[in-house]
């Protein structure tokens, strides 16, 4: 086979530049079984063809085992695989002989549309000619540029190939491949991390672009080889030669169940793994079947999306822009009858749904009105509360403000703007918002309050309609009052005797006061039976009327900021951080955490609950 792989060699006046970004869509957060999913499914619901429409977004693997050839996909990576090895991959245990390819296809959307044979702004040059930048926007999912480098990162070889037809240009195909590498040294001459699988223009490193490959023989090959379905319609179609081993299709639906039923329940979305269909009419069953530990109620929580997504504005309490004035949700914000109605449905179990306007600021200092929609219920017999942050049915799954609550909650951002800022404020993997990001500062003035009030919205919803809200438990006053036998001997049976109280919970942990901090450990003559247990620790500046820790805001301080130094010593480490929370995992007596950095000048609240490990083998 003619070889169609061209690698540009590094100038001595270029800047030796790695990717380093692979992590932030492979660490402890995240792992590639579930980014490979998001990045695919964004892009493909960013390019529908059609808003009334559904995407189809399928996953198939193939080897020998049905029908891909070994030889076929040598000739591919011949001249690949030597760069791959002076890249430092590890190498150790691939074998070409024995052939892999996970392939990626999607169906109405608009395929990679845009120039083909010089650089536009349009997505075939976003996706196959730039890195770091993208060119989306408002209502699109994926926008940092960056997505796309799990393609290489799932391959054991780092190495894609795309093939797309558009809407706008049904008679062509066009085939390309890329390979990211690491900065190396190969047969004496530097070399940058991106190589392509494409045809040249020009052989001169300043002006030669690689464009896609001209054999139609080729071309008909892949399709025949990698079995595409790409002539059902426009699209793309991404094939990942030896994809990573440890991913199974099991997990995979977990995955794409957890972070897309938003769209698979209203529709908006269907998905397929081999031969397994993910659709609307059961994404409940495979929800259960592949993604229960994501899941608490599965019936009560898709019975309550369904319910929201059918909901109308007409449904919803539109509150005043005003609202945001003081940068907070809560009952100033509202009328007091409605109030009253919201927590009487609240009560009831019913669904309450509150639309909330927002003015954000461009850089410009253009003023734009835009919205989103929030929806709270408590249904009966809820075993766990959930909330759920959903930007163009994008479940954004890092923003879990809930905690303790005992309710189900949805923020649905779908308006054209508040999309954009969302998104400018979402980290390179989508699973959370971040108020400092840098592209809200460039876009936006003073973002950061604005992002607070959406990312607390729903939790300062759930505080106004549940501060009256008390549990029933019918034994509650069984130690107090007691019910006469229907037996009577010698008169009236005196009452039972209440039962002992509850022994006394053990003692975990034990709060001291540092200068500018607070330090936590375990207590004097600790019972090593109480661990492991979780700590979870809520700190607030105090304040002269009303909760200190209702009222923190991260302009004072932040666990995820610089500012404040957090130490660790002995059998505890720290698991989460957000805003004025913490969470440390102690396994025994012997351990201590530290706090230091606080405003020396205020009074510092702090509240901290150690919690039993119900499965202590897998701490």
């Amino acid at each position: 086979m003619e070889s169609y792989w061209h690698f540009q060699r590094q100038s001595k006046a270029q800047v030796e530049q790695e990717v380093t970004q692979r992590d932030q869509f492979s660490n402890e957060d995240v792992d590639l079984s579930e980014t490979i999913i998001r990045e695919s499914i964004q892009n493909s619901l960013d390019a529908a063809a059609s808003p009334s429409a559904p995407v189809r977004v399928t996953y198939r693997f193939l080897d020998s085992g049905n029908g891909l050839s070994a030889g076929f996909l040598k000739s591919l990576v011949a001249d690949q695989l030597p760069h791959a090895r002076s890249a430092d991959l590890d190498l150790e245990e691939f074998d070409d002989d024995k052939p892999a390819a996970l392939i990626i296809e999607d169906f109405g959307t608009t395929g990679l549309t845009g120039a083909t044979y010089e650089i536009d702004n349009d997505h075939f040059s976003d996706f196959w000619r730039r890195h770091g930048k993208s060119h989306k926007s408002g209502k699109s999912r994926g926008r940092w540029g960056l997505g796309k480098l799990v393609y290489s990162a799932t391959s054991e070889i780092g190495v894609f190939f795309g093939v797309t037809t558009r809407k706008n240009d049904p008679e062509n195909t066009y085939l390309m491949g890329q390979t990211v590498l690491n900065l190396r040294t190969h047969e004496g001459h530097r070399y940058p991390p991106h190589g392509f699988f494409a045809t040249m223009t020009s052989e001169d490193p300043i002006d030669g672009l690689p464009v896609p490959v001209s054999d139609p023989d080729l071309v008909d090959r892949f399709f025949g080889e990698f079995q595409l379905a790409r002539k059902e319609g426009p699209g793309l179609s991404v094939i990942i030669p030896f994809p990573n081993r440890s991913f199974r299709v099991e997990k995979m639906i977990g995955v794409a169940v957890a972070n897309y039923f938003y769209p698979l329940i209203t529709g908006q979305l269907t998905l397929a793994f081999d031969d397994i269909e993910v659709t609307a009419a059961n994404v409940r069953e495979l929800a259960e079947r592949y993604a229960k530990e994501k899941f608490s109620d599965i019936e009560a929580l898709f019975d309550f999306v369904e319910s929201t997504h059918r909901a109308a504005d007409d449904d919803l309490l539109v509150l005043r822009e005003t609202w945001a004035d003081d940068k907070k949700l809560d009952e100033d914000d509202f009328d007091p009858a409605d109030l009253d109605r919201m927590r009487s449905k609240f009560v009831n179990g019913e669904i309450v749904g509150v639309k909330l306007p927002l003015s954000l600021t461009r850089k410009s200092g253009e003023k734009i009105k835009t919205s989103f929609r929030v929806f709270i219920q408590k249904p009966e017999n809820l075993s766990k509360g959930l909330d759920i942050y959903v930007r163009q049915g994008l479940t954004v799954s890092g923003e879990s403000k809930f905690d303790a609550r005992k309710a189900l909650g949805v923020l649905i951002a779908d308006e054209g703007e508040i999309c954009n800022f969302l998104g400018d404020a979402e980290n390179a993997a989508h699973t959370k918002w971040v108020a400092t990001a840098e592209k809200l500062k460039k876009n936006y003035r003073t973002p950061q309050d604005k992002v607070r009030l959406v990312r607390f919205a729903l939790r300062n919803l759930y505080d106004m309609l549940a501060q009256d809200v008390e549990e029933v438990d019918k034994r509650g006053l069984a130690r107090f009052f007691s019910v006469p036998s229907e037996k009577k001997v010698g008169g009236k049976k005196p009452p039972s005797p209440p039962p002992p109280p509850p022994p006394p919970r053990p003692q975990r942990i034990a709060i001291s006061k540092l200068a500018g901090g607070f330090r936590i450990s375990a207590p004097d003559a600790p019972n090593p039976a109480a661990y492991p247990c979780v700590v979870k620790v809520r700190a607030a500046y105090e304040v002269v009327r009303g909760n200190a820790f209702a009222k923190y805001s991260e302009l004072d301080f932040s666990f995820e900021g610089r500012a404040l130094q957090i130490s660790t010593a002995g059998e505890c480490e720290v698991r989460k951080k957000d805003g004025n929370r913490l969470e440390v995992m102690v396994r025994s007596p012997d351990f201590e955490l530290r706090v230091g950095g606080f405003d020396e000048t205020r009074d510092l609240k702090i509240d901290a609950r150690a919690l039993e490990v119900v499965d202590a083998e897998n701490v």
